[in-house]
Formats: structure tokens, C-alpha cells, sequence
């Protein structure tokens, strides 16, 4: 092959622009599509001056005689000529390489090359010339040789034959005099070392970054100071963290340090010396050897070369990740890389609640360290981990491939290493009684990255003292301190054994209730951020749910869902019911059921349950009617300061329950619970548990934050408690078949023509006065009653059970809820209603009153305790 250097006359823009789609030229450099894989991104660059290329998406990278091989589907050797040919370069006869020749390109010395380093010209049987460059051993005994081609060869270096099995460092024969001094500089290559020993540098060339084996360390025996070239580009890393992690193995005693030409503008101590000449060259590099970085190999991350690497992971051999990337070692001991993404195992993460376990990775993008989980199914294969570039990972159809081959490889070297942890996908209480926010240290919380903003919103600002300051002075209106007082409750109902409930602020606009939301909020952390509104689907608000479990779900502005009832009181249910929809998986089994505890905060202009409203929706809303604050001012503020202090009563709380104790705080909330069951008289236990658990938390805070003792913090908890029962009552909405029979009435009422004899219109039945009935057409009835929102089966069978309509038995032993009657001669199937009966039920009133309850007055400081 001709030893013709092709850089000098080959125009490496014209020659890739024939091949390279969408060409872009930026100063010395060719970037476009690349032509060996279907390139969407401009992955491709050239450089125009020497004419190697590089794909950071496939890997794909040579000089221009490997592309034009590539592309022509020949060989290397064909291509050299091949491209002599092109441009009238082609001799009949090979051309030499002769030491001279060496000696001319590295500016030293023939003679002095051949007495001190024995090298000598060679020829191929075709001809071409080489350099030989022997390897001699300790006692001087020649070993093995290596052939050096000239530049633009396609095979630049080539082992003579017998050299497996005894590879060694180049200048071995020479350490005896290097131990004079005690210092050693370790360089690539056969032509930087000769250049060092010419400027007087003891120096031993390492031909590789992965050929150095940790047993040779022991000939470095007695060196006090190891000096380590780094090249400055991604080879130069490589050799950096192979030599450190080998000389670590091989436990050198020395110091280490790492130095550079690349301050100086040149690749190597060889480019340095031919640019600058030998005096001025030796000058830089012992100024560079003085200013060079100790490296500490005990701390130092030898596998991984990356400073700042959130974990120090031994490389598996034959892989090397830098800041440069991920790279592979080819058989020549030279890097190429395959990824151009620094990516490495951070954590095996292991679910609580399902046992899968997912792979955490940290990859490096704009000089800054991410984190990302996946299942294992996604980052080992190659088709999956593609999802990785939705983060900005450079990795493609074309390198995956090899991604997932040293992220294997990387797990398996570091099994013990790549820590193991418990994973949660939800906050709140977690097994061996720990909790999160901030006290849970061990766990990770494992999420989808859509919900790490809410995650974030989970953070401290101010302090605690403002906080304090700041929310005092309006807990002397009961329906602020309520408010505040459920932000907390959330954490107490798996300990006192309660299920999830709603509270509800109504009322005109400009009250504050959105400001005294944020202030609940504000105990946890950031307010602005941990509040959603109606305006959201079903599907959202219960994975929302699930996610703050055990924390407070604040959700503000009411009206936004409009006049969707039916939408309003499936939210309602859904909530309260602390459980999720069941869905079905892909791989055909069941999705993880989403469940959850929580106290619900909601706001609006207007109550959620209506007349016709399921019993179940109003059992399950605590009310409170009425603006939160004094002054509208008072709410301006509260806006403002609630998300600059903020994050520190709620953590502080919950270090309150863990040293209590759930006993301790059981017994406060049974002794409560007595004292406002008398209270509520004959309400139901759904609002007396929920009421109570508000007032526990209350009482807890009162004393932790706001300085009360234990007594005064039972008493105003009650006061409070007692107000919002007032409230209730006063604004409760009767038993929706209460409100049924009372819609009935009326309708018989309004439509009383329609029942008449002479009726000229559509009948809807007949009424007998003498004896208060009323018969009507049952699908006249179930047409009213559904149009009005109320269900006909539900109100028909409570009508049934209250006596108030005549049923007929089925031979099957069921209930028929209407029946036949003759009414002016002719036999009609009619719902039988006694009007009499139904007029006494809707007009029942119930007296409420909170006399010899126990709890005394205002003034009065008795308490029931």
C-alpha cells in the first residue's frame, strides 16, 4: 500500500457532501445527516482538516479512507488506491517508509532513534515500507515488535507476529535509570516517549488505554511520583481512567499526578515538541509537570472519569464512560464511542406496594445531573430504552443496542455497588411507621415524571416562627380555624382508624376562602403549587388522590365544574371512598389500584349537594358557610405570605404523632368524640368522626405551635366544633327522600288540573279528597321524579317502607309498588299514594339544640374533662 499522505491534497468537503445529506459547514467542521442509518438530527461531523468523521448517534467514525471503503463496499486497501486513483495520485511502484522518513515527521534524529531505540526500516511483500519499533524487557532481551505505517495508511499500527501474551510498557529495558530520579511520566504511544527521553524526561509509553494490566504496576516498584499524560479529547479520558483504576489494582505506593499539552495547543508532548522546538518545549512541560493535579487513588473515580458522577461504579472491560460519553474499546485498544450521553445505574429501586423493581439512571445533560426511573423491562432492550431520548439522551434505533449492552454489563461489574432501596409512588404514611415528606430518609419516591412538579411543591421557605405569627390571629373566627385545623387532620386517620372526608368553604366571592385554602396548604408547602381546581377530570383528581395520601387535597373554585352535578357528586363519592377504579393492564392483568387517605379542602360559591342529591353525598361534606376572614385586606395578605413561609407545620406535626404515640392520641380522640357526640345530638357519625378528627388536630397545634396548654386547647377545640354543628344544621339539606316526597307534593300541587274528571289535557292520574288519595300513572311519576333528578325506584321503595303508597305482592315473594284500581269505571294500574301521609313527612321540622351537652358557655371556663 502507498505511503502517500492524502490530507494534503483530498477535498474532504467536496468528497462527504457527495454523501452527506443537508451539509452545513461551520468553520473546519462538515456536519449533516449521517449516510449509514437513517438520520433525522444532523448527527454526523466531519473534520475538514484531517477527514475523520464521527456519528454520535450510530457510533459510526474512520478516516476518509474508512468511509470511502464503507461506502464503496471494498476494502481498506482498495480504497487507499481508489482514492489515489481519484485524484491522479497512483504510482506504479509502492513508495517507502523509511526511518529517515519517521525521523523528518517527528524532528529527531535518525542515528539517535536507531542507537537508542534500535529502530529500523521495514518493507511489506508488496513493498510498502514501515517503521519497526522494538519492545525490549527489564534485562534488555527484545520481546515482541510493532510496525508503524505513515500517516494516511489505513493500518497505522500492527503487533509483529508471536507479540500475544507479551505486551509490556514501551522503555521498560530503561526504568533502572528512571529509578535514579524516582519519577516517571507515563505517555501513549511509542513516539511521545522518545520524544520525552530526547528532551531528558524519563518517560515509559503505554501502546493503549486498554492494553496496561494492573501486574505491571509492580515494575513501577520505587517511584515515588507517577505523572500520567492526558490527552485532551475523549481518548485522553479514556487512558486517564484506565491507568488510574489499573496502578489502584495494582497497589502503586506513589503519588499520581495528571498533566496535559493541551494548554498549550498541542495534542501530545510529541506535537508539542515539533511546533515549539525542543528548548521551549521543555520549558512547557516542566512548567505543566510543576502545576500538574495530584490524584488521591483511594477517592478518585478511575472507572468512571467523571468528577462529579453521582455514584463511583467500576467500568466493565472493554467499556469507558466520560463527560464525553459512553464508549467501547475496539480491539486496537482505541475508544469509539457509541452514545454521546454520559449514562450510568444510580439505584435499584424496589416497590412497596407491587415489588417490582425499576432501574434508576443518571445521565449528564447540559453539565448537569439527572435522574430517571424505568422499569428493567424498558432499559434493557433495546427497543424500549429509546425513551430515554424524551429526556435528552442521545440514544437512537441505531446505538441502542449497544446502550443496553453496557448498561448490563455495568449492573452485573457492580452488583455490589448499585444500591438498593424501597420505592414508593405516594406520600404519606409507609411501612415501619415512617412518613412522607422528610421522614422516610431510606425510601425514594418513585413517580411519573408528569406528578415531580407537585413533588417539588413539597419544599420549606420563610420559617416557622412567621408562619406561626402570620395564621394566629385569624384562628378567632371558627371557620379559618376549621379550615386550618383539617390541613392537618389528613395524617390522623389511619391512626384513629377514620375514613376520608370533605370540607367544604362556601359562600359569596371576595370571603377569602381561596386564601384560607392556601393557609391550610401552607403547613406542607407551597401553596400555589399543591392547589388544583374543579376544572378537572375524574380520572386526574384520583390519581392526585392517591398521590397525596394522607395529606391534605386542596381544591378550590367550585363553580369552574358549572352545572355538572352528576360529574360533582361522582367526585364527591370517589374521594370519600379512598379507592380508585379498577383498570385493566396491557399485559392483560390489572393495573395497581390507587387508594389512598385524605381530608378533601374545597371552595366555591355554592354548596355541592343539591335536593336531589344521594344522602351519601351530604353525609360525606362537612360545610361551613361564610367568609373565613374579618376584612377582605386580611385575605389579600394571607395570599401573599402563605407561600413565603411555609413547609414547616406540617413535618412538624408529624414528628409530633411519631413521639406521641397513636395510644396517646387515641385516647384524646375517644375523649373528644364523647363530649361532641352529645353535641350533635342525633347527626350522623360520619360528620361526629370527622368534626372530632378536625378538633383533635386542632387541639394538637393549638399546644405545639400557639402556645396553649392542654385544657384551653380541649376547650376552644370544642367551641370550634361546636359552631361548625350550628352550621351544619342550620344549612343541611333534609334526606334526599324527604326532599322527594316534599318535590311530590308540590308537583301534585302545581299540576292538580291534570288529575281532574274534565282534564282537556294529558291525564296524569286521579285524586279522591274524601279520602286523601291520590293514584297516578307510574310512568308519569318516574318521568317527573328523574327529571327532577331524584331516582323513582330508590323514592318508591322508601314510600313503600314509610307506608305512605299500597303495594302488591308478587307470587315470587317481590314487591309490586303499584296497583290496579277501577276509577270512573275503568281498571288503571296506579302508583297509590296517601296524600295525607306525604304532607306530614315533608313538612316535619326537628328541633336542635345544644342545652346539657356538657360544654359550657363562652364565659363559662368549666370543661367536661
Amino acid at each position: 500500500m502507498n505511503g502517500v499522505n492524502i490530507d494534503t491534497f483530498v477535498n474532504y468537503e467536496k468528497e462527504y457532501s457527495k454523501y452527506v445529506k443537508k451539509p452545513q459547514i461551520n468553520g473546519k467542521s462538515l456536519t449533516g445527516l449521517c449516510p449509514f442509518h437513517d438520520d433525522r438530527n444532523a448527527s454526523f461531523s466531519v473534520d475538514l482538516k484531517s477527514g475523520k468523521y464521527t456519528c454520535f448517534a450510530c457510533g459510526a467514525q474512520g478516516n476518509y479512507i474508512n468511509f470511502v471503503a464503507e461506502t464503496r463496499g471494498i476494502s481498506t486497501k482498495e480504497a487507499y488506491t481508489a482514492i489515489l486513483e481519484d485524484y491522479g495520485m497512483a504510482k506504479d511502484e509502492p513508495e517507502s517508509y523509511t526511518l529517515e522518513d519517521y525521523a523528518k515527521d517527528k524532528k529527531l534524529p535518525a542515528e539517535w532513534l536507531k542507537d537508542n531505540f534500535h529502530l529500523e526500516s521495514g518493507k511489506l511483500r508488496d513493498g510498502s515500507g514501515y517503521i519497526k519499533i522494538p519492545y525490549f524487557d527489564i534485562n534488555g532481551k527484545q520481546t515482541l515488535h510493532r510496525k508503524r505505517f505513515p500517516k494516511g495508511a489505513a493500518q497505522r499500527f500492527k503487533w509483529g507476529q508471536g507479540s500475544a501474551g507479551k505486551l509490556m510498557m514501551y522503555g521498560e529495558w530503561r526504568i533502572n535509570e528512571m529509578l535514579a530520579n524516582k519519577e516517571v511520566i507515563l505517555a501513549e504511544g511509542e513516539s511521545d516517549t522518545q520524544t520525552l527521553w530526547f528532551m531528558r524526561f524519563p518517560a515509559l509509553g503505554v501502546p493503549g488505554a486498554s492494553v496496561y494490566k494492573a501486574e505491571w504496576t509492580k515494575r513501577l516498584t520505587g517511584m515515588d511520583r507517577l505523572y500520567i499524560h492526558v490527552e485532551p479529547d475523549n481518548g485522553g479520558q479514556v487512558f486517564l481512567a484506565k491507568m488510574t483504576e489499573k496502578l489502584k489494582e495494582g497497589g502503586f505506593g506513589g503519588r499520581v499526578y495528571k498533566w496535559s499539552c493541551g494548554s498549550y495547543g498541542a495534542k501530545d508532548p510529541s506535537e508539542l515538541y515539533i511546533k515549539n522546538g525542543g528548548e521551549k518545549a521543555a520549558e512547557m512541560i516542566k512548567a505543566a509537570l510543576k502545576a500538574a493535579e495530584e490524584i488521591d487513588l483511594d477517592s478518585f473515580d478511575p472507572e468512571n472519569a467523571i468528577v462529579d458522577a453521582p455514584v463511583k461504579l467500576r467500568m466493565p472491560d472493554g467499556w469507558i464512560c466520560t463527560d464525553n460519553g459512553i464508549s467501547v474499546l475496539a480491539q486496537s485498544g482505541d475508544p469509539v464511542r457509541v452514545c454521546r450521553t454520559p449514562i450510568i445505574i444510580s439505584r435499584r429501586l424496589r416497590s412497596q406496594e407491587t415489588g417490582e423493581e425499576k432501574i434508576e439512571i443518571a445521565f449528564k445533560r447540559d453539565g448537569k445531573w439527572q435522574r430517571a426511573s424505568y422499569p428493567r423491562s424498558v432499559i434493557f432492550q433495546s427497543r424500549s430504552i429509546t425513551a430515554l431520548a424524551d429526556l435528552g439522551c442521545t440514544v437512537t434505533s441505531e446505538n441502542a443496542k449497544s446502550i443496553v449492552k453496557f448498561l448490563g454489563a455495568l449492573e452485573s461489574e457492580n452488583i455490589d455497588r448499585i444500591e438498593a432501596v424501597e420505592s414508593t409512588s405516594s406520600f404519606g404514611w409507609q411501612t415501619k411507621n415512617r412518613f412522607l415528606p422528610d421522614h422516610a430518609e431510606d425510601m425514594v419516591l418513585d413517580v411519573d415524571p408528569s406528578l415531580l412538579g407537585w413533588a417539588a411543591a413539597y419544599r420549606k421557605n420563610g420559617s416557622l416562627t412567621e408562619w406561626v405569627r402570620i395564621m394566629e390571629p385569624h384562628r378567632k373566627r371558627y371557620v379559618f380555624r376549621f379550615m386550618l385545623a383539617a390541613g392537618f387532620a389528613a395524617p390522623l386517620l389511619k391512626i384513629i382508624r377514620q375514613r376520608t372526608f370533605i370540607v367544604l368553604n362556601w359562600g359569596s366571592s371576595r370571603g377569602g376562602k381561596t386564601a384560607a385554602l392556601k393557609a391550610a396548604l401552607s403547613a406542607w408547602g407551597d401553596p400555589e403549587r399543591l392547589m388544583v381546581s374543579f376544572n378537572a377530570t375524574q380520572v386526574a383528581l384520583e390519581r392526585m388522590a392517591g398521590f397525596f395520601c394522607d395529606l391534605p387535597l386542596g381544591i378550590d373554585e367550585r363553580q369552574l365544574a358549572g352545572n355538572r352535578q352528576e360529574s360533582l357528586e361522582k367526585i364527591v363519592y370517589m374521594i370519600a371512598a379512598g379507592t380508585g377504579r379498577a383498570r385493566g393492564s396491557k399485559t392483560g392483568g390489572l393495573q395497581t389500584l390507587k387508594t389512598w387517605r385524605t381530608v378533601a379542602l374545597m371552595t366555591g360559591e355554592e354548596p355541592i349537594a343539591q335536593a336531589q342529591s344521594m344522602t351519601g353525598v351530604n353525609t360525606r361534606i362537612i360545610e361551613l358557610v361564610g367568609p373565613p376572614f374579618d376584612r377582605e385586606a386580611d385575605a389579600q395578605q394571607m395570599h401573599q405570605l402563605s407561600s413565603l413561609n411555609c413547609g414547616w407545620a406540617g413535618p412538624a406535626f408529624i414528628s409530633y404523632i411519631l413521639k406521641a404515640g397513636e395510644s396517646a392520641l387515641m385516647e384524646e380522640y375517644n375523649s373528644m368524640q364523647t363530649v361532641i357526640k352529645k353535641m350533635a345530638g342525633d347527626r350522623n357519625g360520619s360528620h361526629v368522626a370527622s368534626i372530632t378528627t378536625v378538633a383533635l388536630a386542632d387541639s394538637v397545634i393549638s399546644r405545639l405551635f400557639f402556645g396553649e396548654n392542654e385544657a384551653d386547647s380541649h376547650k376552644n377545640a370544642l367551641s370550634m366544633a361546636k359552631e361548625v354543628i350550628k352550621g351544619i344544621r342550620q344549612n343541611e339539606l333534609r334526606d334526599v327522600n324527604e326532599n322527594a316526597a316534599e318535590f311530590i307534593t308540590d308537583w301534585i300541587n302545581t299540576n292538580r288540573q291534570c288529575f281532574d274528571d274534565d282534564v282537556k289535557a294529558q291525564r296524569y292520574g286521579f285524586i279522591n279528597d274524601a279520602k286523601s288519595m291520590c293514584y297516578i300513572f307510574p310512568s308519569v311519576l318516574r318521568e317527573a321524579l328523574e327529571k327532577a333528578g331524584f331516582s323513582y325506584r330508590k323514592t318508591m321503595k322508601w314510600l313503600a317502607d314509610e307506608g305512605m303508597i299500597e303495594t302488591e305482592a308478587r307470587a315470587d315473594g317481590t314487591i309490586k309498588y303499584s296497583v290496579t284500581k277501577r276509577l270512573s269505571g275503568k281498571v288503571y294500574r296506579v302508583i297509590s299514594l296517601n296524600m295525607e301521609s306525604l304532607l306530614n313527612d315533608s313538612n316535619e321540622q326537628m328541633e336542635f339544640s345544644f342545652d346539657g351537652f356538657g360544654l359550657a358557655d363562652e364565659n363559662d371556663e368549666e370543661m367536661p374533662f
